[in-house]
C-alpha cells in the first residue's frame, strides 16, 4: 500500500493543533490583544494556504475579526510580531501648555489649583492638571510656620549674626540658654504610629484621641550650657500679689536670685541669654543682672528659631508621657499638677548631656542661614 502523502495543510494542522497548544489559545482567548506568538501562527497559516474560516475552526477561542486584523498587520509588526505601540487618546495639553504651567508656579509657588486651570483655559480638570505636574516633580507642600518678622526685625537678627559669626566652638558652649515652656495635660505627646492603615483607622477607632478641652498646666523655666551644666527644671508660679496673679518680672527676679549664682559662677567666660520678654528686660531684673557683673547676650527679636533650648521643649513634653502616658486621663485638679512637675522634672534630669552639647554646636549653623538668608528664617 503506497504511503500516505500528507499536504501541507494536514503538516500545519498537526503542527500547531496540539492538544496543550490549542488549551492554550482557548485560556488567552478572551484577552483584549494575542500574544506575539499567537500571531505567528495565524500568519503562518495563512502563508500556506488556510483560509480565515480553517484557521477560526482551529482557533474557535479568536474571533475571526482579530484572525483578519492579525494577518492585515503582519507586514507592519515584522517576523515576531510584537504589539504595536498604541496612540492612545491625543494629550489635551500641549507642550506650550506645559510650559505655562511650569511659568506660573515660578512666578507664584502658593498659586491654587483654580488658577493653574485658568492657565490651560480649562481644557482639562484639575486631576490632569495634578498628574502632568507629578511628572514634573512638582508638588504641594505644606508650608512651615514662623514668627512673624518685619524688614527691621530681620535686620536686627543680621546684625546679630555678623556680630557672633566668629564665635567659636568653645564660646558657643559657655553659652547658658534659658527659656520657659508650658506642659499641659493631654498635650505635647508624641505622635503615635499604628499598623492599621489610614482608611480603617477610623472605624476600627484606632485614632490618636486629642483633648479639645481646657486642662490644667504648669509653666516651667529651665537653662543649660554645651558643657552639659544645666539647671533644674524649674516650676514658675504666679505672684499671689500681683493684681493678675500671673509670672511678672518679681518671680523671674526672684528666681535668678536663687538659680543663676549656682549656675554662672566658676564658669570663665559664661553669658546668659534669655529672650526679649518684658519680664525679662525689666529694669528690676537688668539691674540685679548688673550688679552680678553677669555678660548678658543681645537677643534679637522673634527669634526662637535661633535658641536650641526651644528644640528641648519637644523632647521633653514627649519624655513626660513616654514615662506617664496616663496623665492624659487625670483629673483637672492640684494633685494633676503636682504629678506633672515631678514627672517633668524627671524626664528633665533623663535628657542626654550629649543631646545638649549637640544642640549647642549647631549655632554657627544657625547663624551662618541667618547670614544667608538677609536675617530671615532658618530651617531650624
Amino acid at each position: 500500500m503506497p504511503p500516505i502523502r500528507r499536504t501541507a495543510l494536514q503538516i500545519a494542522q498537526n503542527q500547531y493543533d496540539t492538544p496543550s497548544q490549542h488549551s492554550n489559545v482557548a485560556q488567552r482567548s478572551r484577552r483584549c490583544q494575542l500574544a506575539p506568538h499567537e500571531r505567528v501562527r495565524i500568519v503562518e497559516l495563512k502563508a500556506i494556504g488556510w483560509s480565515y474560516s480553517e484557521i477560526y475552526s482551529r482557533y474557535p477561542y479568536i474571533p475571526i475579526g482579530t484572525i483578519k486584523t492579525t494577518i492585515a498587520r503582519a507586514s507592519i509588526r515584522g517576523p515576531t510580531q510584537a504589539t504595536l505601540a498604541r496612540s492612545g487618546t491625543p494629550k489635551k495639553l500641549d507642550e506650550t501648555d506645559r510650559l505655562r504651567l511650569l511659568q506660573a508656579i515660578s512666578e507664584n509657588p502658593r498659586v491654587k489649583y483654580e488658577a493653574l486651570l485658568a492657565v490651560v483655559n480649562f481644557k482639562v480638570d484639575r486631576t490632569t492638571v495634578w498628574r502632568l505636574l507629578q511628572s514634573e516633580n512638582k508638588r504641594k507642600w505644606l508650608q512651615l510656620q514662623r514668627p512673624e518678622l518685619t524688614d527691621q526685625q530681620a535686620r536686627q537678627r543680621l546684625a546679630w549674626a555678623h556680630r557672633v559669626r566668629d564665635y567659636d566652638s568653645e564660646k558657643w558652649k559657655r553659652i547658658f540658654w534659658s527659656d520657659e515652656t508650658t506642659i499641659e495635660r493631654g498635650k505635647g505627646g508624641r505622635r503615635e504610629w499604628t499598623f492599621t492603615p489610614r482608611n480603617r483607622q477610623i472605624a476600627e477607632r484606632d485614632v490618636q484621641e486629642v483633648s479639645c478641652h481646657k486642662a490644667v498646666k504648669q509653666m516651667f523655666w529651665a537653662a543649660f550650657s554645651g558643657t552639659g551644666r544645666r539647671s533644674g527644671l524649674i516650676p514658675l508660679f504666679g505672684d499671689s500679689n500681683s493684681p493678675n496673679g500671673g509670672v511678672n518680672r518679681f518671680v523671674i527676679l526672684e528666681l535668678y536670685q536663687r538659680i543663676l549664682p549656682t549656675l554662672l559662677n566658676g564658669v570663665e567666660g559664661a553669658v546668659f541669654q534669655q529672650d526679649r520678654a518684658s519680664v525679662h528686660t525689666a529694669h528690676v531684673v537688668r539691674d540685679w543682672i548688673a550688679d552680678q557683673d553677669y555678660e548678658i547676650m543681645k537677643w534679637p527679636p522673634y527669634s526662637p528659631d535661633l535658641s536650641p533650648i526651644e528644640n528641648l521643649w519637644p523632647l521633653l513634653k514627649a519624655k513626660v508621657y513616654d514615662l506617664h502616658p496616663e496623665i492624659r486621663q487625670m483629673p483637672n485638679n492640684d494633685d494633676t499638677i503636682q504629678f506633672i512637675i515631678g514627672v517633668a522634672q524627671q524626664a528633665w534630669s533623663m535628657i542626654d548631656i550629649d543631646i545638649l552639647e549637640n544642640l549647642a554646636i549647631t549655632m554657627p549653623h544657625r547663624v551662618q542661614q541667618v547670614i544667608e538668608n538677609d536675617g530671615w528664617y532658618t530651617s531650624y
